[in-house]
Parts: structure tokens; C-alpha cells; sequence
């Protein structure tokens, strides 16, 4: 009886060992396979068609941004040239508001004109101004607002200022600027100045280059800067925020008065270039530090956003604190699921949507994470989901006796699905707008995009995410 009682014993911890499941206790360790998330109810599902192949040519793209007007700008850094397309996937080359946007094709090297750029990053600021970086130390501009109106009847340019007088009339004291300092402007219209009087010649060589891309900033004060990555503060706010790869360094360039332009209606505007302001992060190995960054973006809140390749943190979250007069960290080791050691591999680039969740490119998993606003996990994107119809074994115990434990075995069918990050290829950037995630699968050379399904009962098979 007592050999009985042992072996029912041992049956029974076995079953009971087999059908339950423990948390141990996870050391940090250079490895994410381990790292599991759950699969909620709510799944990123492809919308077709895909924007790949002929139609589009793409070789190597690297980055997408969607700008206020609903372009959309990708940089096709293999072809050395910027795409321009609808919404609805159609390359543009010009609109009936005077785009042309076949001069931001291809961009000649400051350095050396007879070959374009290569370029890896962009963005739009909310004056139309699309901002282009090349892993160089030059940051180039082309304005979609001054193309719009250059050649509208009466709108279009007339001429160039090549002086203007300012005036203080309570002190009478006056301040003539040439174009090199028209940047100092906005501080004598601060302090009360006016314009008096102002030089504009009719020089179409000189309005031809603000037309066409050009440089809107280049780093002299750092030896070997290389720009991987720009985003633009928010409406109102003229700062824009680079990721200098060789400096370590997030800087803070800001957008300053370079042109004054004469239209043909007799209005006038300004025109801007980049200069210096300060750096927002440098270089280390903690939270709200820099070490070898890599995608930035800006929130509507002015809050940063960046990944890096370096050692310990791959996301980063800033913000600045007024009363400290600084940037700091958001996010914090044990505090924010995003800031977990060793749960990226390669994190590529950041974007946030309007209700503020994050989304990151993890280009050596070959996949997107999403997480919500306090950086808490949430679901994937640019997956494949697969359903296996299976039998699962339910086991109940049952108490014959003070000695007997019987078990009685129920067979139910049901449908797994599993998840798998098969789909895209070196994945580099992405973009969200209107609730719509588009995904630059740069090994594939194409555009993915995708929509949350909410509740709604979808047919996944083994091709859905192909």
C-alpha cells in the first residue's frame, strides 16, 4: 500500500509540475530571445498594396516622414534621391500649387556638386522647410512654401534685400544690417526697432538658390561631425534637433533669419538658415545620455525621443525642466518595461503618435515594438500571424478515496495563434499618422503599412503579414 501511496504521489507532482507555471527571477544577460510579450486582443494587420518593386525602385530607403499637408517624404538613400508621394502611394513630382519637387530629387553635394547626396535622414518643420542629413556635417534645406508661391501671379517673388535699415524712433538710433546679420534681426524688433528702409535687387541667380535644396547649417565647431538623424521641434518653436554620431551628442540648431524676399504683390517673408545653439544631451552610459545615436523625434509636447546602437539604454525619453534649466531623463531602469537592459537588439528609429504611444524599429529583430506613453509594452507591429487548429488536454483530478486520486483526461479543440518576425528585412524607420504605421523594410526595398484592427474578427492565415 505504502509502494501505492508513493507512486500516486510521484504521478500526481509530475501532472502537477507539467500544467503549472513559475516566474523565476531573470539576471540581466546579453540575450533577448528569452524576452516574451503577450499577444493582445488588438493586432497591427498589413494594408495592401505593398509600396515595392518597379513602381517605386526603392534601394536601401532609410527614413519617412509625413509632413502637415500629407506628403510624404522618404529618403532613397541607395538611389541618392528623396521621394515625394500621396497618401494613396504615388510618386510626385509636381501638384497645382507650384511644387516642383523634382529639385529635391537628387541634391548636390555642397562638396562636391557633381555627385548627390546620399541621403539617411529627414523632416519637415511646420514652415514647410524639409530638412535633409547625409552622415556628413552639413544639414541641407529645401522650402516647399516659397516653391509654392514662386511662380503664382501676384504671389511670386519679385526680388532680395541686400540691406536693411532698422529704427529705433524713441531712441532714433539706427542699425543697418547686410545679409550676414539679417539672423540679429529679430533681436532689435525685440527691443523695439523697426524696419526703415530696406536694399532688394531683382537677382533671379540669388532667388534660385533658395528655391533649389541647399545648406541650411554645416558643423564647423566640432571636428568630424556626422549628422545621422533630425527632427524638428513643434509648431511655433524654431529649434531643430540632430544626432551627431561622432560627437555623441544630441544638438540644438537653431532656425534663424538668412533672406528677406520681395513678392510680386509687394508682401514680404523671411527665409531661414540653421545656426548653433547648444547641445541638449552628450555622450555616456546612462539614462538621458548619448552613445552612438542613431533615430530622433520630437513630440507635439517638445519632449525628445531617440535610439542609439550603444552600450545599456537603445530608447531614450527627454524632457526639459524649466526650473532646473536642463534636459532630463523621462524614463528610468526598473521603473519603464522600455527601458529594460538587452530588450532591443539593433534600435534603429522612434515615432509617436497623436495619443501618445512609442514606436520603435528594432532593426535586429526584425520587428516593431509599440509601447504606451509611460513605456509599458503593448503589441507588435510589421509581424506575421499565424492560426493552428490543435487539441488541447484539459486534466481534472478527482478524490476517489484518502488513497486514490483518479484523472479523468477532456480533449478540446481550439485555435492557437503564434506570432512571428519574418516579415520585414533590416527595417531602418517609421512613421504613424491617422492611426496608420508605415514601415520603411529597407532589406526589401518597400514600404509596409498597417492598421490596428479593434475587435474585429479577422481571418489570419499563414500569408496575412506577407
Amino acid at each position: 500500500m505504502m509502494q501505492t501511496k508513493i507512486a500516486v504521489t510521484i504521478i500526481f507532482l509530475s501532472i502537477l509540475l507539467s500544467t503549472c507555471s513559475f516566474d523565476p527571477i531573470s539576471m540581466p544577460e546579453d540575450d533577448n530571445s528569452d524576452i516574451i510579450f503577450n499577444i493582445g486582443e488588438e493586432k497591427y494587420i498589413p494594408v495592401n498594396p505593398v509600396w515595392g518593386g518597379s513602381a517605386w525602385n526603392f534601394n536601401n530607403p532609410t527614413d519617412i516622414f509625413i509632413s502637415q499637408d500629407d506628403y510624404i517624404f522618404v529618403a532613397d538613400s541607395g538611389n541618392a534621391r528623396i521621394v515625394v508621394m500621396a497618401k494613396t502611394g504615388e510618386i510626385v513630382e509636381s501638384d497645382n500649387f507650384g511644387n516642383d519637387f523634382t529639385d529635391i530629387g537628387n541634391i548636390p553635394n555642397v562638396d562636391n556638386p557633381e555627385v548627390p547626396i546620399n541621403p539617411v535622414g529627414l523632416c519637415v518643420d511646420s514652415k514647410l522647410n524639409v530638412f535633409i542629413v547625409d552622415n556628413s556635417k552639413n544639414i541641407y534645406v529645401w522650402n516647399q512654401y516659397i516653391n509654392n508661391i514662386r511662380n503664382m501671379y501676384p504671389e511670386g517673388t519679385d526680388s532680395i534685400a541686400t540691406e536693411i535699415t532698422y529704427i529705433n524712433y524713441d531712441t532714433n538710433d539706427e542699425k543697418v544690417l547686410t545679409p550676414s546679420e539679417f539672423y540679429l534681426s529679430e533681436i532689435y524688433e525685440y527691443e523695439g526697432y523697426v524696419i526703415k528702409d530696406v536694399q532688394f535687387i531683382s537677382d533671379p541667380a540669388m532667388l534660385d538658390s533658395i528655391y533649389k535644396p541647399h545648406i541650411f547649417y554645416t558643423e564647423f565647431n566640432e571636428e568630424g561631425a556626422e549628422f545621422v538623424s533630425v527632427a524638428a521641434a513643434p509648431f511655433g518653436d524654431n529649434q531643430l534637433y540632430v544626432c551627431d554620431r561622432v560627437q555623441q551628442r544630441i544638438a540644438s540648431i537653431y532656425t534663424g533669419r538668412s533672406s528677406y524676399i520681395k513678392l510680386r504683390n509687394g508682401n514680404t517673408l523671411w527665409q531661414h538658415r540653421g545656426y548653433f545653439d547648444y547641445n541638449v544631451v552628450t555622450a555616456g552610459t546612462g539614462a538621458g545620455t548619448v552613445n552612438n545615436p542613431k533615430g530622433i523625434t520630437v513630440d507635439q509636447s517638445g519632449n525628445i525621443y531617440y535610439t542609439q546602437l550603444g552600450e545599456n539604454f537603445s530608447f531614450h525619453k527627454i524632457t526639459y525642466v524649466s526650473s532646473v534649466g536642463q534636459w532630463v531623463s523621462s524614463f528610468a531602469l526598473d521603473k519603464n518595461e522600455i527601458m529594460d537592459l538587452y530588450r532591443f537588439d539593433q534600435l534603429y528609429d522612434v515615432a509617436t503618435s497623436s495619443d501618445g504611444d512609442i514606436f520603435v524599429v528594432d532593426k535586429g529583430t526584425n520587428e516593431v515594438q509599440v509601447y504606451d506613453n509611460s513605456g509599458s509594452f503593448i503589441r507588435k507591429a510589421g509581424t506575421r500571424f499565424v492560426q493552428i487548429d490543435t487539441t488541447l488536454y484539459d486534466t481534472t483530478f478527482i478524490q476517489i478515496d484518502s488513497t486514490f486520486i483518479d484523472t479523468v483526461i477532456t480533449e478540446k479543440d481550439t485555435i492557437i495563434t503564434t506570432e512571428h518576425s519574418d516579415v520585414l528585412m533590416d527595417p531602418k524607420s517609421i512613421a504613424v499618422d491617422e492611426e496608420m504605421v508605415y514601415i520603411v523594410d529597407s532589406g526589401n526595398n518597400r514600404i509596409l503599412r498597417y492598421q490596428l484592427s479593434t475587435g474585429i474578427d479577422i481571418d489570419l492565415d499563414e500569408e496575412l503579414g506577407q
